[in-house]
């Protein structure tokens, strides 16, 4: 997700996810929440590297498992666009997630991400946008919605992090 704020993610791949996290939150309270952000990322590189034509319903049923609010009305619209402009995200992220709050109702999880997605033209395969290699600073947002905990937003700082 190499967007400079939130959702509108700019990244993601299609193919199996090589998703990896070295998690730092031990309260078993917080493997939900883990799972669930975690879960969210897979989905996004799934849906993000689905070719054209784009399927509002079978896209907004699988943003109802793991999004909410903001971050689904976001990323359906960014869905959509790219789908529209002939785009699909191809790559991996790697993660280093930390739950730094959770009150059982809303949690938020700061990871230090390596977001290694591109942006490609399902025409010609050409990447549209510039490999950035930094690791950022994502922090996002957790609800818990219909038993599970949803991703509510998502933002990122410009400047990068380390682990």
């Amino acid at each position: 997700m190499k967007a400079s704020t939130t959702s509108a993610p700019a990244t993601t791949s299609s193919g199996p996810s090589t998703t990896s996290a070295a998690t730092t939150s031990a309260d078993p309270t917080n493997e939900p929440v883990l799972t669930a952000y975690l879960g969210f990322w897979d989905l996004y590189i799934e849906l993000g590297g689905t070719p054209p034509p784009f399927d509002p319903a079978g896209v907004t049923a699988r943003l109802d498992e793991l999004t909410t609010g903001a971050e689904r009305t976001q990323l359906f619209d960014f869905l959509q666009k790219n789908a529209a402009t002939g785009l699909v995200l191809r790559g991996d992220i790697a993660h280093s997630p930390d739950v730094v709050s959770n009150d059982g109702t809303v949690a938020v999880v700061e990871d230090c991400m390596d977001d290694r997605i591109g942006v490609y033209r399902v025409a010609d395969n050409s990447r549209a946008d510039t490999d950035d290699p930094s690791r950022r600073l994502y922090t996002v947002a957790l609800r818990q919605s219909d038993g599970g905990w949803k991703v509510e937003t998502v933002t990122t700082r410009p400047e990068p992090c380390t682990v």
